[in-house]
């Protein structure tokens, strides 16, 4: 399942999902186009934030990892509690794709990727469904995702505009300055 941009909450409930790119789209391509991005710039002092891995580009409202933190230091503890609380999304495609194992990537939906994106946003539905109703879904094992990780496609952003890379790195020293303050 390489057509899905989703945000999650910390009950594995999908909030957000996006499955109408193609297979080789990478998530940050995805995120540069997605309607909540805009959504999220368009907030005036509001403290909103989504959590990304190294492949979106920091932005103020979408925090990614520090690079080359030092273990200990406060960005080295605002990378473990983000990677940390950003496992939460890898749950909730772990639970997703072991519910309906057909959005494994090994199965491939052989069909349009219109078509693909409607069977993969019926199961994010009834994936929800199934959390309200406390029906618990099997995980992937250690092998499947081993497998789900390998088949992942590399990318490179973009370059950043410098102004927006500006208020991202303002936005992340806030928040590990806060973190720090309340530890």
């Amino acid at each position: 399942m390489e057509i899905l941009f989703q945000i999650c909450d910390s009950d594995l409930l999908i909030t957000n999902v996006d499955a109408s790119y193609g297979g080789a789209t990478h998530d940050a391509y995805i995120w540069r186009e997605c309607e909540i991005r805009n959504h999220l710039e368009g907030l005036q002092d509001e403290t909103v934030y989504l959590l990304g891995d190294s492949g979106y580009a920091l932005r103020e409202h979408m925090m990614t990892p520090v690079d080359n933190a030092v273990e200990n230091s406060p960005e080295g503890r605002y990378n473990y509690l983000q990677k940390r609380v950003r496992c939460t999304i890898e749950r909730t495609f772990g639970v997703l794709k072991g519910r309906w194992r057909c959005l494994l990537a090994a199965r491939e939906l052989h069909y349009c990727p219109e078509t693909a994106g409607k069977i993969i946003l019926a199961c994010c539905v009834l994936h929800n469904m199934c959390i309200r109703a406390g029906i618990e879904g099997p995980e992937l094992t250690e092998e499947e995702h081993q497998s789900e990780r390998t088949r992942q496609v590399p990318f490179e952003t973009a370059a950043s505009s410098t102004q927006a890379l500006q208020a991202g790195r303002r936005a992340r020293n806030s928040l590990i300055q806060m973190l720090e303050r309340n530890r």
